[in-house]
């Protein structure tokens, strides 16, 4: 709506020129009380990426203005960029029904389905979108990453090509396709097609040490010196999946396959397993990769989540990041749900279940959690059992996450390991226990 009040136009203009601050000082001296001072502030503090101020002044404005679009709108884009997908769905999901013509609404919720891990609506939601007609890059990409979440690497590669064909600059679409490129097209077309991300307009800086990583773990280190030289080094905060891959090399596996699918890397990770014994993941969410497991193991699987989200902050997200609201997963008949913290879960199931563990899959991200679950384990893991992290590298703090982790439990129970798939584009690290506490595969 026009705005006849010169404060607010000005500060209008200023957020429109991406001046947030000067907006945001010109809004609280000078604007009148308000519903649209209040939502340029929202707009202005999320520019600034203040999300949680942003959300303050858009329920305000909601709340006077239920069934006002932009309210919905902006209420859903604010909890997207506060890392909080479960409520962003619902704002998206209420805009959808009151205002379904709108442009790029079903992008927008796709991706926000996307975020909350429920990869087959949003798969459903492109699908619907692109059968009515509906053109767009941002369908195409909410279609290819939601077929590469769920492991389906053909459709997702088929999908990146056809973004890449209709916007051939499109960063994102090459570097997202370089890690289904990795199974089915070989290390060196996904290398490919990393760089040429790198080469985009606008490209992210983090493509670079996604590069240098892969370099590296592929044992083309002269290669990886370079591209740390000339685009790690002078770019200190895109250093932690570079120094996380460094740190893997003196215990990297000679069998060493990488990956760009968290689904075939768990995969291949649960082949390997050798000790008959408990199939457990730790961190469901949407039971993902709960799937990946059940349809793979031959038995029954045991999934572990609270399924309120993290129980602290982690990286930038607060507290409860992840929640499925307690919405449990539909998953697989021989998969089992076991719902609560795990330091109140593990106990009494690993009471009512002896023998050893095949293969577990730590999804914690966050160290007390994984310290939770190794400590629990500590006599149940084998020579022959495989352990995967989730989160293990690449994060600003992964040497205080799940790594942190390993190597204390590590350190304490004389753990010999290898790794032996990795996967730079999910962060994913599968282990291979060699011996624990003097005990050897042949002991």
């Amino acid at each position: 709506m026009p705005l006849t009040d010169p404060v607010l136009s000005e500060a209008r203009a200023l957020i429109d020129a991406r001046r947030y601050r000067i907006a945001l000082r010109r809004l609280r001296q000078d604007a009148p009380e308000g519903t649209e001072r209040h939502r340029l502030l929202g707009l202005a503090h999320l520019g600034h990426r203040e999300p949680d101020k942003a959300l303050a002044h858009f329920r305000r404005v909601a709340a006077e203005r239920p069934d006002d679009p932009d309210a919905l709108l902006h209420l859903g884009q604010a909890h997207q960029t506060a890392n909080a997908p479960f409520p962003a769905v619902r704002w998206f999901e209420r805009l959808a029904r009151l205002a379904p013509g709108l442009p790029g609404i079903r992008a927008l919720l796709a991706g926000a389905y996307r975020r909350d891990a429920r990869y087959h609506d949003a798969l459903a939601t492109t699908r619907t979108a692109l059968a009515d007609g509906e053109r767009g890059i941002d369908l195409l990409f909410e279609a290819a990453t939601s077929e590469a979440c769920l492991g389906r690497d053909s459709d997702a590669l088929k999908s990146f090509e056809a973004l890449l064909a209709e916007d051939p600059e499109h960063a994102a679409g090459w570097f997202g396709s370089h890690a289904q490129a990795m199974h089915g097209l070989g290390p060196d077309e996904a290398l490919r097609r990393l760089r040429r991300a790198t080469r985009c307009g606008g490209a992210n800086g983090k493509y670079w040490a996604y590069l240098c990583a892969t370099l590296l773990l592929l044992g083309r280190a002269d290669e990886a010196r370079a591209v740390e030289a000339a685009h790690i080094v002078p770019a200190p905060k895109h250093r932690p999946l570079v120094d996380g891959a460094l740190a893997l090399l003196p215990d990297l596996a000679a069998d060493l396959r990488l990956f760009g699918s968290s689904g075939r890397l768990l995969r291949h990770a649960l082949t390997e397993a050798t000790v008959p014994g408990l199939v457990l993941e730790f961190g469901v969410r949407r039971g993902t990769s709960l799937d990946h497991l059940a349809e793979a193991a031959g038995q029954e699987v045991h999934g572990f989540d609270s399924f309120e989200g993290l129980p602290e902050g982690w990286v930038n997200a607060p507290r409860g990041v992840l929640t499925t609201g307690r919405q449990l997963p539909a998953v697989r008949a021989n998969a089992r749900l076991h719902v609560g913290w795990f330091e109140d879960s593990l106990p009494p199931f690993l009471a009512a279940h002896p023998g050893p563990v095949r293969f577990v899959n730590v999804d914690s991200d966050i160290y007390a959690s994984a310290r939770t679950v190794l400590a629990a384990l500590a006599g149940r893991l084998m020579p022959g059992s495989v352990v995967v992290f989730d989160e293990y590298i690449g994060n600003r703090s992964w040497r205080e996450d799940e790594y942190r982790a390993f190597q204390e439990f590590a350190a304490g129970h004389a753990v010999g390991y290898e790794y032996f798939a990795v996967s730079p584009f999910t962060k994913q690290v599968a282990v291979r226990i060699l011996s624990i506490g003097g005990k050897t595969a042949t002991a």
